[in-house]
């Protein structure tokens, strides 16, 4: 199955790149703090908490809701787009390596704990990489031409609706942050309405006072 016009799938590469930068600066914040005090330590863990998780959650939905659908209406390609997919299990092992880094910082925020908590992050970034850059080179381009748009967007809305209220707007606040105008402009045409109107104070406002005391300028 293949569509003469591909969807706009131009999302996967915006999270992509925020799950890495989120996971390259959460590596440099514990770095930067070898005696945090007990706020900081229990801020900063939350933090990556979330990080993981939401890792967790964008996978699941792919392997609930876009590689079946490839494998099954893409069979020529399914050897290369399982390979893809079972790049899953090796990011899977590097995010519970975090979740017990970050345990261990957590109750024993040591210098050393930290030094392990920062490692973890930079090899779940490696790890991250090679699998996103296959994904967005095998995988995404495929899903373009094969899915509809809603089977794709509602990977996205799959994975919204599973990440506690209280985040939501630390998430897509980190995720619009660093885009330009246009591709901010279309991340939040995917919000529903009453967001869209009341963005600068349900997600603008959250997310920058969040930041501010993430990156330590509060």
């Amino acid at each position: 199955m293949s569509k003469e016009q591909p969807i706009d799938v131009r999302d996967m590469a915006i999270i992509h790149r925020t799950f890495r930068a989120g996971y390259a600066e959460a590596a440099r914040l514990v770095r930067a703090a070898p005696a945090p005090s007990p706020e900081r330590v229990t801020f900063l863990a939350d933090h990556i908490d979330f990080a993981i998780a939401a890792l967790h959650i964008h996978h699941e939905g792919e392997d609930e809701l876009l590689y079946p659908k490839l494998i099954e209406r893409v069979p020529d390609e399914a050897a290369s787009t399982e390979e893809v997919e079972h790049e899953h299990e090796l990011v899977k092992s590097a995010l519970e390596d975090v979740t017990s880094a970050c345990t261990s910082w957590r109750t024993d925020p040591s210098a050393e704990k930290g030094e392990a908590l920062a490692h973890s992050l930079d090899e779940l970034l490696g790890v991250l990489q090679t699998h996103v850059a296959d994904e967005e080179r095998k995988v995404v381009p495929l899903a373009a031409r094969t899915l509809t748009q809603e089977e794709w967007d509602l990977i996205g809305k799959q994975a919204v609706a599973k990440i506690p209220a209280k985040w939501k707007p630390i998430a897509f606040g980190a995720l619009t942050e660093p885009l330009d105008e246009s591709d901010r402009a279309y991340m939040k045409s995917n919000l529903p309405a009453p967001v869209r109107l009341l963005y600068p104070v349900m997600i603008d406002r959250p997310w920058k006072k969040y930041a501010k005391k993430l990156r330590g300028t509060t």
